[in-house]
């Protein structure tokens, strides 16, 4: 085999056992944002299948993931020391005395009317678009994609929005998940008026 040949295929498996991460993530704040003080995190939107295939290899999902990513949001918002946060068992325990769930309480249009009910000033949705662990021949990793929004209940407006977009080498989707979300609330932290950080 020639020796330019040999140097050609050992190249092209030099760069695809290399690494490439992606890294994105955004925090916008709305204008004439309130004051919020209390706030719950509800589970996001997750829905994707189990498995499946990525560019990056095959990926395999946390069918919780949802949960997984509102969890670890939840505790770096915690760690910003912005908000008082109503734990989910509380949250969920005040649901059940109602007989309401986060689906049909999400569906009144009385947003007064979940504030009074949960004691919050406004709640965190979100939606996972990916979330798993993928493994190819030669390299394996994490992947995090999620956008949150806090929704002030007096009004109804969105107050801040945060996206996150990781896809790490040699990191799990939950590691993927913690590095996302610390970066993004470091920004939203940073661009909140000085009254609320």
């Amino acid at each position: 085999m020639p020796r330019s040949v040999l140097l050609s295929i050992m190249s092209m498996l030099l760069i695809s056992c290399g690494t490439f991460d992606f890294k994105h993530d955004n925090a916008t704040i709305a204008g004439d944002a309130p004051e919020i003080r209390r706030i719950a995190v509800l589970d996001f939107e997750f829905y994707r299948l189990e498995k499946g295939r990525i560019d990056r290899g095959k990926i395999e999902r946390a069918l919780n993931a949802g949960e997984i990513v509102a969890d670890i949001l939840t505790e770096h918002l915690l760690d910003t020391g912005l908000y008082q946060i109503i734990g989910k068992k509380r949250t969920n325990t005040i649901l059940q005395q109602h007989n309401l769930n986060w689906d049909n309480l999400l569906a009144r249009s009385d947003w007064v009317q979940i504030r009074d009910l949960l004691g919050v000033d406004a709640i965190v949705l979100g939606v996972v678009a990916e979330f798993g662990d993928w493994r190819s021949k030669l390299n394996w990793g994490g992947v995090s994609i999620f956008t949150a929004r806090l929704v002030d209940l007096n009004s109804g407006q969105v107050v801040w929005s945060v996206s996150a977009n990781r896809n790490l080498a040699h990191v799990n989707a939950a590691g993927a998940t913690h590095a996302g979300a610390e970066s993004a609330v470091r920004k939203l932290k940073a661009r909140l008026r000085p009254s609320q950080s």
